[in-house]
C-alpha cells in the first residue's frame, strides 16, 4: 500500500460513523469533484470509477443509509496498468437530497452553483475535504517503501479538478491551507510541497497515523542531513589540515636542504620537528602539544615557509 492509500484508508475509516451534516458534504465532494452524469431508462443518475472499492464501499453506504438513495458497486473495466476499476452507480435522486441539483416549477433539472456547495460549519468543511482527498488527492512523500527515506524524493500533496471554477472555489475556502495552483493539461491541480504543510493538512483531515508516520520521517531526514553536513565538514577539515600539513613540511625540507635549518631560532626548529614526526596533527594539536597559542603555532608555521622561499 502506498503512503497516499494508507492516507485515504484512515480516512475512510474516520467518515464511517459520521454525522448527517458531514456525510452529505463528504458525498457532495466526491460526486461534484469525480462523479459523472448518466443516462439511462430510469431517468440520469451519477456515478463514479475506482480502484478502491473501500472507497467506493463507504460512498455506496453513505448514499443507502443516509439518503436513502440506491447505489450499486459494479465491474467496470481495465486501467491502462491493467488495474481492475469498478464504478459506484447512484440514481439521480441523491443529487436533490445533497444539494448538487433542484428543480424549477417546471420539474427542469437545475445545477446548483459551484459556490453554493462548500460548505460553512468547520466539521462539514473537514468531511468536504476528506470527501475530496479521497475522490481526486494524491500524497507523495520521500520514502521507499519498507527501506529508508530517499533524500532526493520530495514532498507533494495536490488536488486534481476537472473543474478549475471549482478548484478556485476551493482555493479560496479553505485559505489556512496555502494551496498554490497551476494548470496540468486539461485539468487545476491545487498543491501544497511543504512538508510541514502537509503534516497540517493530514491531521485536518484525520490520518493522524499518516502525520506521525510523515514526521518520523522528516526527522530521519533532518538527522541524516546534518550527520552528511557533519562528515562533510570533518572531511573538509582534514583534507585542509593534510594541505597545511604538507607545505609546511615541504617547507622544512627546503630549508634543510638549503643548509639554513640548523641556523633556525629554537621555537622554529622546535615546531619544524614536531611537525615532521606527527605529519597529520592538527593546528590545535600542534599548539597543545608544545604548550603555545594556536595563533602562535600557525605564525611559527607561516614564518618557516616564508623563510623557505627567501633565496
Amino acid at each position: 500500500m502506498t503512503f497516499s492509500q494508507s492516507v485515504k484508508s484512515e480516512i475512510i475509516r474516520s467518515v464511517r460513523n459520521t454525522r448527517h451534516c458531514c456525510a452529505k458534504s463528504f458525498l457532495t465532494a466526491v460526486l461534484k469533484s469525480a462523479g459523472s452524469l448518466s443516462i439511462g431508462h430510469g431517468g440520469f443518475g451519477y456515478s463514479i470509477e475506482s480502484d478502491n472499492t473501500e472507497f467506493l464501499a463507504l460512498c455506496q453506504t453513505l448514499s443507502r443509509e443516509y439518503f436513502d438513495a440506491y447505489a450499486e458497486i459494479v465491474a467496470s473495466n481495465l486501467s491502462a496498468k491493467g488495474t481492475a476499476i469498478y464504478s459506484c452507480e447512484f440514481d439521480g435522486s441523491v443529487g436533490d437530497k445533497l444539494g448538487l441539483t433542484s428543480r424549477d416549477g417546471d420539474g427542469t433539472l437545475i445545477f446548483s452553483d459551484t459556490t453554493s456547495l462548500l460548505p460553512q460549519s468547520d466539521c462539514c468543511k473537514r468531511a468536504f475535504m476528506q470527501g475530496l482527498f479521497t475522490a481526486i488527492g494524491s500524497v507523495v512523500i520521500p520514502q521507499n517503501e519498507g527501506l529508508r527515506s530517499d533524500d532526493t524524493a520530495k514532498y507533494h500533496l495536490e488536488l486534481r479538478f476537472a473543474d478549475s471554477a471549482f478548484a478556485e472555489a476551493v482555493q479560496r475556502a479553505y485559505p489556512l491551507a496555502e494551496f498554490r495552483s497551476m494548470a496540468r493539461k486539461s485539468h487545476t491541480v491545487l498543491y501544497i510541497k511543504e512538508s510541514e504543510r502537509i503534516a497540517d493538512f493530514l491531521v485536518y483531515v484525520n490520518a493522524v497515523n499518516a502525520k506521525l508516520k510523515l514526521e518520523n520521517i522528516i526527522i530521519t531526514r533532518s538527522v541524516r542531513n546534518a550527520a552528511n553536513r557533519q562528515r562533510n565538514c570533518t572531511v573538509a577539515n582534514i583534507d585542509k589540515t593534510l594541505d597545511a600539513s604538507a607545505k609546511q613540511q615541504k617547507a622544512i625540507a627546503l630549508l634543510r636542504r638549503k643548509g639554513l635549518f640548523d641556523g633556525l631560532p629554537d621555537s622554529l626548529k622546535e615546531i619544524a620537528i614536531f611537525r615532521e614526526q606527527n605529519p597529520e596533527a592538527t593546528l590545535d594539536e600542534v599548539a597543545t602539544a608544545l604548550g603555545i597559542s594556536k595563533s602562535g603555532a600557525n605564525h611559527r608555521f607561516a614564518k618557516l615557509i616564508e623563510l623557505s622561499e627567501t633565496d
